[in-house]
């Protein structure tokens, strides 16, 4: 199998449903930066993104502090997960294209 591996760093939006005047609102909190190992498999079908791109994440830092461990435990991963091989994904896709 000839995978392409890339590292990436992206910016997570973390964000918090409040309550706030009888309204439920979207409060935006600060920025998660996700750091890791993206990996490309061309022979894989382009239809199923998540077959195409798998991603291994290194550090999840918040502040500067890497909270990855506390993620995991509290399993919120998966989200973070998801939007890496997203995001992954669209910088091999705008690279092909360029």
């Amino acid at each position: 199998m000839n995978r392409i591996q890339r590292e990436f760093v992206f910016h997570y939006p973390l964000k918090q449903k409040v309550v706030r005047d009888l309204k439920i609102v979207t409060e935006y909190v600060g920025e998660l930066v996700v750091e890791g190992t993206g990996y490309f498999d061309p022979e894989a079908s382009p239809i199923d993104v998540f077959d195409r791109y798998s991603v291994d994440i290194d550090f999840v830092r918040w502040n500067g502090t890497d909270i990855r461990p506390v993620l995991e435990v509290t399993g919120q991963m998966e989200d973070l997960e998801e939007a890496s091989i997203r995001f992954f994904a669209g910088e091999m896709e705008t690279r092909k294209a360029a």
